[in-house]
């Protein structure tokens, strides 16, 4: 009976996956992210934005994902908060900055947020993004998730830049930034140059 029960929690374990419940990375909200897998490296992330005031679940974000490393949201603390500190000065060893993360990426002052959607290869895992609109409702950014991509190692609120800085080749790094102009909502490539290691 007793290998029974085990033998069925270890299943349901391995079937659901994770599920976290975040409510330090965010002054208006908790997030409840749930990991799936699915096979051996595909998997369904759910992010659920719950409002902190009435608690109330807002929106049910779905990320499907094809390729996710096993030691990728297997830990609830890889997480990052540039709105509310947690984490945010963590290292990031080969351009990983974790599995979740808040900030303010169109300088609006919204909190949105960002999930790891691939694990990638030797530039690092790739991002999908979430932007705050009306409402408090949450928009996959097509500009930042198809084009930038990679997670920032920049944030310059004041000059409305995102840069990246990922691996090109066995000498350099490439090292991109990205310009939000407030004005007509539009993101901007406005420089590239390569970094000697």
């Amino acid at each position: 009976m007793i290998r029974s029960l085990i033998c069925f929690v270890f299943i349901s374990l391995s079937t659901h996956g994770q599920i976290c419940l975040h409510k330090n990375l965010s002054k208006s909200f908790n997030y409840n992210i749930r990991f799936q897998r699915e096979n051996e490296n595909s998997c369904k992330i759910k992010v659920t934005i719950i409002d902190k005031t009435s608690q109330k679940n807002l929106q049910t974000v779905v990320v499907n994902s094809e390729y996710i490393f096993e030691k990728d949201f297997n830990n609830c603390s890889t997480v990052r908060s540039y709105i509310t500190g947690i984490n945010e000065n963590r290292d990031s060893i080969d351009n990983d900055f974790g599995d979740f993360i808040v900030a303010d990426f169109n300088f609006d002052g919204k909190e949105d947020f960002a999930v790891k959607s691939d694990s990638g290869g030797n530039g690092g895992p790739i991002y999908e993004y979430y932007i705050q609109g009306k409402n408090q409702k949450f928009e996959r950014d097509k500009f930042l998730t198809d084009t930038v991509a990679f997670f920032p190692t920049s944030i310059n609120k004041s000059k409305k830049t995102l840069t990246t800085l990922v691996h090109a080749n066995a000498n350099e790094r490439c090292k991109l930034i990205y310009k939000y102009d407030l004005k007509i909502k539009k993101w901007k490539l406005v420089s590239k140059s390569f970094v000697k290691y």
